[in-house]
């Protein structure tokens, strides 16, 4: 991400322009947690394009780049033949395993995000954190072969093709919709965090136009930005 940030200020990276390492020593995820960035696994930043200057993307992409991210990296993963869900905001789940995550910063008005994928490593339970809401694995592609460079080449050139039709295609009400069949534990009672001390039980009932995430509780519903959810 560092150095994605210093070759965009440069003019060596353009939008779609991306940067990869074998391994990270301080890699960093949701609220600057640890990354563990082990050898052989993909990470990579990647520099997203600017918004649209005018049409129904132009706004709301500010408060949907997460989940822009989230469904062009998703199909992309489909198209190698692995299924998988978003836990919301940032985290790649298949089959109820963390298999890798997102993340994205504004660095002088362009947006980068960094994306992280087990592709030939996963932390051990003793290297997760201690509120970890599930377990790490490999990710499984059955349909790719190769490796960390290869995969980001998909990456970059299918997401973009993605992302392209999205904006041309789609707009962002029928991208909620979509998106929500992403979701990991749609539909499902989860536990919710807010801080140390707030935690809960509620409904996952979808997501709001602005990306937030829609939580049913005692009859009401209300709108979640921040904080974790873990499955029941």
């Amino acid at each position: 991400m560092e150095l994605a940030a210093r070759l965009v200020l440069d003019g060596v990276l353009g939008p779609w322009g991306a940067v990869i390492c074998a391994r990270q020593t301080q890699g960093r995820g949701q609220l600057r947690r640890p990354w563990a960035s082990l050898a052989g696994n993909m990470h990579a930043s990647i520099v997203l394009p600017p918004a649209p200057d005018c049409g129904p993307w132009a706004v709301a992409m500010r408060d949907l780049l997460p989940l822009v991210a989230g469904h062009f990296v998703s199909e992309v993963l489909a198209g190698l033949g692995a299924s998988v869900e978003v836990k919301w905001p940032n985290d790649i789940l298949q089959e109820g395993r963390k298999v890798g995550g997102m993340l994205i910063e504004e660095r002088n008005g362009t947006s980068i995000l960094g994306v992280g994928l087990n592709l030939a490593d996963c932390p051990g339970a003793a290297q997760m954190r201690k509120d970890h809401s599930v377990p790490a694995a490999k990710i499984r592609l059955p349909f790719f072969s190769g490796g960390p460079v290869t995969l980001l080449g998909h990456l970059v050139n299918h997401g973009k093709t993605v992302y392209t039709v999205m904006l041309d295609e789609i707009p962002p009400p029928r991208f909620i919709s979509m998106f929500e069949s992403k979701l990991a534990w749609f539909g499902r009672t989860i536990l919710v965090k807010e801080g140390e001390e707030n935690s809960y039980q509620a409904v996952l009932a979808g997501l709001s136009l602005n990306g937030g995430l829609v939580l049913r509780r005692e009859g009401e519903e209300s709108v979640l930005y921040s904080g974790s959810i873990f499955p029941l």
